[in-house]
């Protein structure tokens, strides 16, 4: 009561002093109100800002785990579909002992409700577990027939109603079984319960009476964790947030959901890589983060009328204003928890894939070992019982060899492969005129007798990574130096150039056979080939390597050609945080 009557008299006393103390006064209010007014604005934007990040942060969390499922699963359909024998089997038409060979498959992955394979119309021929009154049924009709068949790639369907008792809901990850010459055979399906998908993000922390629910590429409603036994499929694709979903867009909004028709914060995020998308809702009565801000709004809103009233309060609300900030600085420590979080699922995921390279390893030097034994066994029988052969016998036993052989080949260059994207990059500059030299110098000693003009431009430099470099350099001028070997005089020149933008394109180009443009979408495709290996031996593995390395350096590569007249393949390496690629530091 002292401090009040002692503002009261300071007031009067400033009345009767002049209306110049007035206008003062008015001027110092107006400066308030002014800052009242900003404040307020940028605590709002604060709040709203860490209410909406919570959660857009679980909505990118499930999808990241999603993605990562989907990404495991497809990972077991390709291993599945890549034994040697099951796929001899389905190529030899064996389907019945072909899927005897998955028996175990569900049992060992639990997630997997069903699988079955089906030839290249999509006829069921095979199915496990048996469902007679199904097998000869064509379900070319399904969503993933029609995706796996359209460039014959492992694909995730939709979700869909199946037509084999019980019928639940769905979704499939179909993947192309080819033979031993590079054709599709067959293709085999994983049926997963849609219902698996509640346990992939059981952990999820979704807040209070929070939710999410996944929409897949047509838009459905695929998952539900408020209503996981929803036995509906229900189509979202008007819903404005969906729509964005499939456009790749992201975000978080505030508003009225139509879906639960409630006033609600929603976010929405896409599982890369597989046109499904993530839906993260809470009500905007249980969401704290936006109560507390409406909360705090309020109460700073009063403190500023205060603050006009009586100008002794603005020190407590001073320290409201800090504890709210506090507050928000506890809010920005639970993100950095978040953030955390994804690190950990990271690191879990890099460790995965180190396990898939030790068990890559693992296969090939298993694989190795009868291989060398066939080749060992084929050159002594050779070798020893040469004079017991007729000359059919030693033609049999030569394709033999050979055929093993060949098989080494394809080992290691999948090796090599799978090594490229998962190898630690390291970016320095390169010099990319002696690292070709050196390629050549190491081809003309294999083959001396293929007699070829060399150009390397000088003075080529470039930020990458020194090995990887190297890789995509042998195989470019060994494809150059085998293209080359039936034309005469041979030439290959490796050199530089710049793009539009001014962005430094490398390019490899020969004289040689060539290739047809219209086959161009299919060289860097693993196991494609455009010429007979009978004419130009390799496994087609070569420029697949080539497109990993590059796109992990941030860049692109593309070929230009024509038959009988050389070809030209071209490559970039993204941005570089180093000098100019062009110019040597030397």
């Amino acid at each position: 009561m002292a401090v009040l009557k002692k503002l009261r008299d300071a007031g009067e006393s400033l009345i009767a002093r002049a209306p110049v103390r007035w206008m003062l006064l008015l001027l110092v209010s107006a400066a308030v109100i002014a800052t009242a007014a900003g404040s307020y604005r940028e605590i709002d934007r604060e709040l709203t800002a860490v209410a909406l990040l919570r959660r857009e942060t679980v909505a990118k969390i499930t999808a990241v785990t999603i993605a990562e499922k989907f990404g495991r699963v497809v990972d077991v359909a390709i291993s599945l579909s890549t034994r040697v024998h099951f796929r001899n089997l389905v190529a030899q038409g064996q389907w019945s002992e072909a899927i005897e060979i998955m028996r175990t498959v569900p049992q060992d992955l639990p997630h997997i409700e069903r699988l079955f394979l089906t030839d290249t119309r999509g006829t069921l021929m095979a199915d496990m577990p048996a469902l007679p009154q199904v097998r000869g049924v064509n379900f070319a009709f399904r969503d993933w027939y029609q995706g796996v068949s359209r460039d014959w790639r492992p694909y995730v369907s939709p979700v869909y109603t199946r037509a084999a008792p019980p019928q639940i809901n769905v979704f499939a990850v179909a993947a192309p079984i080819r033979n031993a010459g590079g054709g599709v055979a067959g293709i085999l399906v994983l049926q997963i319960r849609a219902e698996s998908l509640l346990e992939w993000i059981n952990a999820i922390d979704t807040g209070r009476k929070g939710f999410v629910y996944l929409v897949d590429s047509k838009g459905q409603l695929a998952f539900h964790s408020r209503h996981p036994d929803r036995p509906e499929i229900v189509d979202l694709s008007g819903i404005p947030v969906v729509g964005k979903l499939l456009h790749g867009e992201h975000g978080v909004e505030t508003g009225l959901d139509p879906v639960e028709n409630e006033e609600a914060i929603v976010a929405y995020a896409p599982v890369p890589g597989y046109g499904w998308g993530v839906v993260s809702h809470q009500p905007l009565h249980a969401s704290l983060a936006y109560i507390t801000k409406e909360a705090q709004l309020r109460r700073l809103l009063t403190g500023y009328g205060f603050i006009l009233a009586l100008c002794a309060l603005a020190i407590y609300m001073a320290s409201r204003i800090a504890s709210e900030r506090r507050r928000a600085e506890d809010d920005r420590r639970m993100k950095s928890e978040l953030e955390r979080r994804v690190a950990e699922r990271t690191h879990q995921l890099d460790a995965a894939n180190k396990e898939l390279e030790a068990f890559s390893y693992a296969v090939s030097h298993d694989l190795r070992a009868p291989l060398r034994s066939i080749d060992g066994f084929g050159q002594a029988l050779i070798e020893d019982c040469a004079d017991r052969l007729d000359e059919q016998g030693h033609q049999h036993l030569q394709r033999i060899r050979n055929a093993t052989q060949r098989m080494g080949m394809l080992i290691d260059d999948l090796l090599m492969l799978s090594r490229v994207t998962r190898t630690e990059m390291r970016r320095e500059l390169t010099d990319l005129t002696q690292t070709a030299r050196s390629v050549i110098a190491g081809l003309e000693i294999v083959e001396p007798g293929h007699k070829v003009e060399c150009q390397v431009q000088e003075r080529m430099v470039a930020d990458s990574d020194p090995h990887l470099i190297r890789i995509v350099l042998e195989n470019l001028l060994g494809n150059a130096w085998k293209f080359t070997q039936r034309t005469n005089p041979a030439r290959i020149q490796v050199g530089s150039t710049t793009d539009d933008a001014g962005t430094p394109v490398y390019f490899v180009r020969d004289n040689g056979v060539g290739f047809d443009m219209t086959y161009a979408d299919k060289l860097f495709g693993a196991f494609q080939r455009l010429h007979a290996a009978s004419d130009f031996p390799g496994t087609g593995i070569g420029l697949a390597t080539v497109q990993r390395i590059i796109h992990r350096h941030g860049g692109r590569v593309w070929a230009e050609g024509e038959t009988g007249k050389g070809a030209s393949f071209y490559f970039t390496l993204g941005p570089s945080t180093r000098s100019s690629p062009q110019e040597n530091p030397a």
